[in-house]
């Protein structure tokens, strides 16, 4: 249950009388990247009755859209023109508040940019001399670089809050940095230099769709006690390599070699990219993140990559080198053309298993395997099934005890910096704007969020957010309803959760807008359950179609944006 605290709502001037209910909507630069741009974008929102939103104005390597000193401007924004004062104005005037969106922990590409991009020493380290695009939240200096953007912003700017957004890691992933290492043996006692992953056996964090059953796949690394994590299947003249789980997050070094050794073997050189590929079936479901995720890995080993569509298998050299990332759903056609190219003395690397295709007779001759075994996430040690030039031996594991008690401290310290972070930023600006509200979006439900140390539950307790938005894009509506009922038992009466909804869906390997009935469904549902508002995923989503059945529907009555703002500590 969350801490008693008084409540004090802000709102923009307006008629006394109109009811009071949050109608946000997060918006991308894109929307106000000019002047008539913007002035377009704020009369979407004006006609559909949004009364708060939250523009992103720090992402893509550091890069910012408002006037400032502290770090790169977008590339896009011209000399004349600044994007945030702009759109504040605008809003204001269309009475709409304006809560400035900050990208925490993801850098959105591989490293940073312009006046940061010598900032390295920021970054996760996901092993030893190793840096993945996201911000090293444990790191002080980050934090308090962080902390100074989003203030100065409340300082420099007649913004009305300040909002965090991907405040976490990407995963339950250890982090190798001096900093860290330091940090946590002198908090706890653990080296975690034994967990550096330069050779197998080793311990791992990670997440996986797994085939098994091996039939002609030589099996070489595993999961002790557990599924297949790496393995090799010879056809013809070439050969595959199956990466059994997300492989492109945060490997450990031992895993960078496997694959660099692969691809050396199989002529792959600085001078030509590596192709990389996801069935459209796949798409259709799920978002391109991993494929995304693996160009910035092959990026970051310094691979040249390039995202290929169905047709250019058709006509792959026979020594091209095929990355086959999320095939989760996999046609018999599509795995017939990859077999054909691998025994014509094609290589391909398979991320993560195709678990729901793997009853077709083309695919498994392609991985080497007939069936799948349970998905799993978290530690894992990783042991050596068969030897192999591929594989680097010499590690050294924990026990399943000792890792355990790790995980959990390592946990513990990851989410402590976190939050660290959210309370800097708190009390920096209650100090400087007393009326200003500080946000987040948060994972949809406190499973996922502890799976990548996000403790947003403890912001509520603390008092040290003034309210969260739960990323609850989902297509079913008993979905939702799970997730209100969890909300509710941490907030009952919903005054500190506004929920978060999409407004974008995926139809056939495009995304579009969602039809109107489903999202008024589901505003109903949370307006049912006692919230006060909702906000939307994202402003590029509202449809004509939409903005009518909102303003003709549960938008009609003008509204006064309900904004919870919970006192500082001591105030």
């Amino acid at each position: 249950m969350l801490a008693s605290a008084t409540l004090i709502c802000t709102f923009v001037t307006g008629v006394a009388a109109a009811p009071q209910e949050h109608r946000g909507i997060w918006l991308h630069p894109k929307e106000f990247a000019t002047r008539d741009v913007c002035d377009g974008y704020v009369a979407r929102m004006a006609a559909a009755g949004i009364n708060v939103a939250y523009p992103l104005v720090w992402y893509q390597g550091g890069q910012a859209w408002w006037r400032t000193e502290s770090c790169p401007m977008a590339a896009d924004v011209t000399d004349d023109y600044d994007p945030l004062g702009y759109l504040v104005e605008r809003c204001h005037a269309a009475g709409i508040q304006v809560h400035a969106w900050f990208v925490n922990g993801s850098v959105g590409r591989a490293k940073p940019v312009g006046a940061l991009a010598d900032r390295e020493d920021w970054l996760l380290q996901p092993s030893r001399g190793q840096t993945t695009g996201w911000w090293d939240l444990g790191n002080p200096e980050v934090r308090d670089f962080q902390t100074k953007l989003m203030v100065e912003v409340l300082r420099e700017y007649d913004a009305d809050g300040v909002h965090f957004d991907y405040i976490r890691y990407n995963g339950r992933v250890l982090c190798f940095c001096d900093h860290c290492m330091r940090e946590f043996r002198e908090r706890t006692g653990h080296d975690l230099s034994v967990l550096s992953g330069d050779a197998f056996p080793l311990c791992h964090s990670m997440s996986s769709n797994p085939v098994g059953k091996p039939t002609t796949a030589k099996v070489l690394v595993r999961v002790q006690d557990g599924p297949p994590v790496i393995a090799v299947n010879e056809l013809g003249k070439g050969k595959v390599l199956l990466l059994n789980w997300h492989a492109y997050r945060n490997p450990p070094a031992a895993v960078n070699t496997v694959l660099r050794r692969f691809l050396d073997a199989a002529g792959a050189g600085a001078d030509k990219p590596l192709l990389l590929f996801t069935p459209e079936a796949t798409l259709a479901k799920y978002s391109p993140t991993m494929l995304s995720g693996t160009a910035e890995w092959l990026q970051g080993l310094g691979y040249q990559r390039k995202i290929i569509k169905e047709p250019e298998l058709d006509s792959l050299a026979p020594d091209a080198v095929v990355f086959l990332v999320a095939a989760y759903y996999t046609s018999e056609e599509i795995a017939a053309k990859l077999v054909g190219f691998v025994e014509q003395g094609g290589h391909v690397v398979v991320l993560d298993g195709p678990v729901y295709s793997m009853k077709e007779p083309s695919l498994q001759k392609l991985t080497g395997f007939a069936g799948t075994e349970g998905y799993y996430n978290g530690f894992r040690t990783l042991v050596v099934e068969q030897e192999s030039d591929l594989v680097p031996t010499g590690g050294t594991a924990l026990s399943e005890e000792e890792m355990t008690r790790v995980a959990e401290e390592w946990a513990q310290y990851r989410k402590d910096g976190v939050s660290a972070l959210v309370r800097s930023v708190f009390e920096q600006a209650r100090a400087v704007k007393p009326r200003a509200a500080v946000t987040a979006a948060v994972f949809q439900s406190v499973e996922a969020a502890e799976s990548v140390y996000q403790d947003w539950p403890r912001w509520l307790r603390e008092g040290i957010i003034d309210y969260v938005l739960p990323m609850a894009y989902v297509m079913e509506n008993e979905r939702l309803e799970e997730l209100i009922t969890q909300w509710k038992g941490l907030d009952p009466e919903m005054a500190r959760i506004i929920p978060g909804l999409s407004i974008y869906q995926r139809d056939g390997g495009q995304v579009n807008s969602r039809p109107p009935d489903l999202v008024l469904s589901q505003v109903d549902l949370c307006r049912q359950a006692g919230a006060k508002g909702v906000n939307f995923f994202a402003l590029a989503y509202l449809s004509e179609d939409l903005i009518g059945a909102l303003a003709g529907g549960p938008f009609a009555e003008r509204a006064e944006p309900y904004v919870p703002l919970v006192p500082a500590q001591g105030g």
